[in-house]
């Protein structure tokens, strides 16, 4: 997965008014962020919790770069995967 580039698919307000519509991550790697003690990860915890899908602290996590910024998205966010630059 490292630096493969997916569309974010996940209707997240978080990312829609940080980084505006159809985000695009870079991954970095698969990253359980219960262990990973990160601002992202803090930040990852609280996005979900505050957007109601407590479901998205359960799977695989995937640590990578929007904008420059670290980011998690949770495995059902990732979209379409985006070729070339």
């Amino acid at each position: 997965m490292r630096g493969k580039k997916f569309r974010i698919n996940c209707g997240s307000k978080y990312f829609e008014l940080k980084y505006g519509p159809n985000s695009i991550i870079e991954i970095e790697e698969e990253l359980d962020f219960h262990t990973d003690f990160n601002p992202p990860s803090f930040l990852y915890i609280g996005r979900v919790l505050a957007e109601g899908k407590p479901e998205l602290l359960r799977g695989k996590t995937y640590y990578g770069h929007v904008n420059g910024l670290g980011e998690f998205v949770h495995e059902t966010e990732l979209g379409e995967e985006v070729k070339g630059d």
